[in-house]
């Protein structure tokens, strides 16, 4: 059917609403014509696997054309949807790769866990992004991350799960950032397999005893909610570190090795009226930052705490 202007009205797909025409007013479709750099730009700005995919619906030019994306996000999704989709991506090499497991479709076999950082460690991203659920149950059962040989950074919030480190020796070669959240792992062990680390998080993790020992790390930032027993450190080349924790009525700090370090937010809290001044006043925080250049001490004291001990 032609308009008064002479412009064309193109007749629905008969696949329906789910079938978009690409094609002009003189019945060409120039988007699909444009060079393959272009349309993974056009494909890449969706910033989901599964949008990208869709577009295959639209002209068959479009169809596998997300597999070869340089980054591929999977957000909201299912643990058997995604094995199926990273089984499909045909990019060896991904400079992303964002995986979102939410809580709706927590993971409740560890070793599906295990299979999915498996299949991610094959498509060789420069940083990964990982978030999945566990349960509670299945804490004590660790879950192996495999190699990742080409990661830069990786940030994996596990809730749950027990992560251990790659095994027979093998290392994160050339991983420099490292953010760790909600899981449980071994500080000491994991932070040994990285010798190039130079930024280390380590958020709301269950984890009595932060142990790292690092000749490369620069930034620490540790971040916990539930009480810490123990803190050993040893870091020659630590510039900024950042720590805020709740600690228990026996922490000990057994080592602090840290000479270049510059900035500081450090700060403890204790539940436990058994540090004072007196009778009356007793210890709720203490805090230890840097200043105008200058190292400051505050202490929070609190009477609430003694009256209900009287």
């Amino acid at each position: 059917m032609e308009l008064r202007s002479g412009r064309r009205l193109i007749s629905p797909s008969p696949h329906g609403a789910r079938r978009r025409s690409l094609v002009d007013g003189d019945g060409v479709d120039r988007i699909s014509s444009l060079p393959d750099d272009l349309l993974l730009q056009i494909l890449g700005r969706l910033r989901c696997a599964r949008d990208a995919a869709r577009t295959s619906f639209l002209s068959r030019r479009w169809g596998g054309l997300w597999r070869r994306l340089p980054e591929l996000h999977f957000r909201e999704i299912g643990a058997d949807a995604l094995g199926a989709a990273l089984g499909q991506a045909g990019r060896p090499a991904l400079s992303l790769l964002e995986i979102d497991i939410p809580e709706k479709h927590r993971i409740t076999d560890p070793a599906r866990v295990s299979a999915l950082l498996r299949t991610a460690a094959r498509l060789a991203p420069a940083n990964l992004v990982l978030t999945v659920w566990g349960h509670d149950k299945d804490r004590p059962v660790p879950i192996q991350i495999p190699r990742f040989d080409r990661a830069i950074s990786m940030k994996l919030t596990v809730h749950n799960l027990q992560l251990a480190p790659p095994g027979q020796g093998a290392e994160f070669p050339v991983l420099e950032r490292l953010s760790m959240s909600r899981c449980h792992f071994d500080t000491d062990a994991l932070v040994r397999r990285c010798p190039r680390l130079r930024v280390l998080e380590v958020l709301q993790c269950d984890i009595g005893t932060i142990k790292v020992h690092s000749p490369m790390i620069e930034e620490l930032v540790v971040k916990q909610s539930i009480y810490t027993q123990c803190i050993h450190i040893v870091a020659p080349v630590l510039k900024r570190l950042t720590m805020d924790i709740r600690v228990w009525f026996f922490f000990t700090l057994s080592c602090f090795s840290a000479p270049m370090v510059e900035d500081v937010s450090w700060e403890c809290r204790s539940s436990y009226p058994n540090i004072g001044v007196g009778q009356w006043w007793r210890l709720q925080r203490l805090k230890l930052l840097t200043e105008n250049s200058a190292r400051t001490l505050r202490l929070f004291i609190d009477t609430k705490l003694l009256r209900h001990t009287v």
